[in-house]
């Protein structure tokens, strides 16, 4: 006997996003949702990981559509569930988003406002369309793993930053700004990490700053280091920082922010399909703001793979 869809929203509710604005702003939610007619069930997260595992049990309850009531970190974790999960493809379930957090970076790309009136008529009319998902294959303790980013990856000097702003928010300490304030902290310990990057027809091999993997353009809370991404072109947009003076990067921090970054000298730019990354030591990668293993990395895009309520 086939299984009958849900067809309630599931929300998952991130309680310490944005300085505990979720669990501060989940009955405001629960309120509009019941004035505007709108069938949901839910859950609060308890742990890093818990918004996946949640997830996926939820598609194999029938749940096909998920709100996240937090921010990119969510976001992720959610996408990690839809795509790890082989019940059901990944175009039969729809994610959507009520804001929360400090950087929604993936929010910004499709110009989505945290205004509750907004994203009740989104709830009510489920505006969707479909988008690409990137996936990398990475190792960990041994084994090859994968794990999904839904707007924006990277390593080398990115990653170091992304991890010194998780540690900062761990801390409570939750701003906008969280992201580059790591990474001017983050250049006191900077050195250049040594990468044999094949990419398109091209290898590349020497001494890297960063490296940045774009389905979407933004990250840190604003910065456009991926200018010519499109979230649904079948394309990975990768920027790719060589080595370069301390000075230079402070002198240039605005770049990030006015979409000019590929005029610096020494940063170059690739459409691409997919690609792979080496290292002679263990060099770990972060995937919408999460911590993940270490090279060697395959990285690529699922063109068309999920469908977004925006």
């Amino acid at each position: 006997m086939e299984q009958q869809i849900n067809t309630k929203y599931f929300f998952v509710i991130n309680p310490n996003a944005g300085n505990e604005g979720g669990n501060l702003e989940w009955p405001k939610i629960v309120n509009m949702l019941k004035t505007n007619s709108i069938e949901y069930d839910f859950a609060f997260t308890e742990h890093v990981g818990h918004a996946e595992e949640i997830v996926s049990q939820k598609i194999l309850e029938s749940y096909r559509k998920f709100i996240v009531v937090g921010g990119d970190g969510t976001v992720n974790e959610v996408t990690n569930g839809i795509f790890k999960q082989k019940a059901v493809p990944t175009l039969e379930i729809y994610l959507g988003l009520i804001q929360m957090g400090t950087g929604n970076d993936w929010a910004r790309y499709y110009d989505m406002k945290p205004d509750y009136k907004e994203e009740m008529e989104r709830l009510v009319n489920c505006p969707s369309r479909v988008q690409d998902v990137g996936k990398i294959k990475y190792s960990s303790d041994g084994e090859q793993k994968s794990a999904y980013f839904i707007n924006i990856a990277g390593l080398c000097f990115d990653s170091t930053v992304v991890k010194a702003t998780n540690e900062m928010k761990q801390r409570g300490r939750r701003t906008k700004f969280a992201y580059l304030i790591s990474l001017l902290k983050s250049l006191i310990k900077y050195k250049p990490w040594h990468l044999k990057i094949y990419i398109n027809d091209e290898i590349l091999e020497g001494q890297f700053l960063s490296i940045s993997i774009g389905n979407g353009k933004y990250s840190g809370g604003g910065m456009i280091q991926t200018p010519d991404a499109i979230i649904d072109d079948g394309y990975l947009h990768v920027t790719i920082y060589q080595n370069m003076p301390k000075h230079k990067i402070i002198t240039k921090v605005h770049k990030l922010y006015n979409s000019t970054i590929l005029e610096i000298k020494g940063i170059k730019s690739f459409k691409t399909k997919g690609f792979k990354i080496e290292s002679k030591e263990p060099i770990f990668a972060e995937t919408d703001g999460e911590i993940i293993g270490s090279t060697p990395y395959e990285i690529s895009i699922l063109p068309s793979s999920l469908n977004v309520i925006v």
